[in-house]
């Protein structure tokens, strides 16, 4: 155990960043080496370190904040975020880049920890299996999170126990994704085949994330394959269906522990304990202090009769008053720059959220990862790219009426376009932490470049943006990074 501690002592230099209260909270390193990995019930204390680190910066709620680096929203009060989106990303000045890069590493390293040690304890076979995908699961995501904005990065499949053991050179992209790839087909494999419930990924979950790589990689034919049997699976009853409502895949008090459609989330608690945030979180950040303000240019997508328009926004009375259902007018600290508030994560309709010091409200939302949503939308957006831009397929279509139809709009389309798929993710995924990826996938920097903000701000893009920089301390520690970092930084 002592050449891990070492271990845990140098990786901060290159994993840390800021705020991540929670690291001291993982149950993986409170556990001393004479009581871990001796019983299933430690086993499965130290599984629960491995998602822990889900609510890493910028991978848990704080992931809707990667909308305001680029034309959904305006961050009021995250400079990182608000640098990003007019143009200033540098290895100098990596912000959100290198917070997303520590967060994933520290992850990858919980797991791969895991992954050494779970194979010291006496198992019933099955179970060290599930176990093992779920781990395996979670480092998939971890280097999706990279590969997605990097390109090739450094792997590691176990904790180096020395510095030189972490200088590694980049492995290419491709290698990445099959890293990856081997990860989510041992997952699919060994993960139970029933709906996502109690915070355990699942066999779906898997193949959820399976097609999200998939898609970013434009690889239509599988993406088309693995949604359409989580939408309409050949042998089975659908094992996920579409919330009726606009609100129970987001807030706890609405229903939201038993929502049909959520696949995987980020777990959280109403108390002081398991709270998302000890100053913050997504009602307070995002409403209370107007972190996030939708911009003009989103607003503008949404019909006028949309529910999701009335439902997850609010247009300010006077400066900064928010009509609440019951009538009354709450002030929301200010100032609404872009004319719009966002109550998207908002229990709206509970007195508790609007208490005088927003600091002591509970928020245990769950944070949404993978919704089916999401997953019909990808189908929706693999056909349309495979039929060369526009489909009549009866299942693409079905999906984007349904989504559209409970949002009250008109949902008679026969035949759908790219224009009018990228239209509706971008609408129905707003700040769920999907529209740089899909800015990024689609290479559209041109199309968003010179947006209007609000006022005289102006978005600002460069095409070496679409892969992100190594930072400059990241360069300084691994030597194998400089002189290897992205172009152009």
């Amino acid at each position: 155990m002592r050449k891990y501690i070492i271990c845990f002592i140098i990786v901060p230099f290159i994993f840390i960043s800021c705020n991540d209260n929670f690291l001291d909270e993982d149950p993986s390193t409170k556990i001393g080496s004479g009581k871990l990995w001796k019983t299933q019930s430690d086993v499965e204390l130290g599984l629960t370190g491995c998602y822990s680190r889900l609510k890493g910066s910028y991978i848990t709620y704080t992931r809707s904040y990667l909308d305001a680096s680029v034309d959904n929203a305006y961050a009021l009060h995250i400079n990182d975020a608000k640098l990003m989106q007019v143009g200033v990303l540098s290895k100098s000045s990596p912000g959100i880049a290198y917070l997303i890069y520590s967060a994933a590493y520290r992850g990858i390293a919980t797991c791969n920890d895991f992954l050494k040690k779970v194979k010291q304890v006496d198992l019933p076979p099955a179970d060290a299996k599930q176990y093992e995908a779920e781990a395996r699961f979670l480092r998939a995501f971890f280097y999706n999170e990279l590969v997605q904005r990097f390109g090739g990065v450094v792997i590691y499949r176990e904790i180096p126990i020395t510095l030189e053991g972490l200088k590694l050179p980049r492995s290419s992209q491709e290698q990445v994704y099959e890293l990856i790839s081997e990860d989510l087909d041992f997952a699919i494999i060994n993960l139970p085949n029933v709906a996502y419930g109690e915070g355990h990924t699942v066999q779906s979950s898997a193949l959820a994330l399976k097609a999200r790589v998939a898609l970013f990689r434009g690889q239509w034919d599988e993406v088309a394959s693995i949604t359409k049997e989580i939408i309409e699976p050949q042998n089975s009853t659908p094992l996920y269906q579409l919330a009726q409502d606009l609100e129970s895949q987001f807030i706890k008090g609405k229903g939201q522990k038993s929502c049909p459609e959520i696949i995987f989330s980020i777990k959280y608690t109403e108390d002081i304990s398991g709270r998302q945030s000890n100053d913050g979180g997504q009602e307070v950040e995002f409403f209370h202090w107007s972190g996030i303000q939708p911009t003009a240019d989103l607003m503008n997508e949404y019909d006028l009769n949309d529910k999701r328009r009335s439902e997850w926004y609010f247009q300010p009375v006077g400066a900064t008053g928010y009509l609440r259902p019951n009538g009354k007018i709450y002030e929301v600290e200010g100032p609404l720059l872009t004319g719009w508030g966002l109550l998207k994560f908002l229990a709206k309709e509970d007195d508790r959220r609007y208490i005088a010091n927003p600091r002591d409200i509970l928020t245990g939302h769950d944070v949404v990862l993978i919704r089916l949503t999401d997953i019909m939308l990808m189908y929706a957006e693999a056909m349309v790219e495979k039929e060369g831009g526009s489909t009549s397929d009866v299942l693409a279509i079905k999906c984007i009426n349904d989504i559209r139809k409970r949002a009250g709009v008109s949902h008679d389309f026969t035949t759908i376009t790219r224009q009018q798929v990228r239209k509706e993710r971008r609408i129905e995924l707003a700040f769920e932490g999907f529209r740089h990826f899909d800015v990024v996938r689609w290479e559209i920097g041109d199309q968003i470049k010179n947006k209007t903000i609000y006022g005289n701000v102006k978005l600002g893009w460069e095409d070496h943006f679409y892969l992100w920089p190594f930072s400059q301390s990241e360069e300084n520690i691994n030597t194998n990074i400089k002189g290897n970092n992205n172009p152009n930084y």
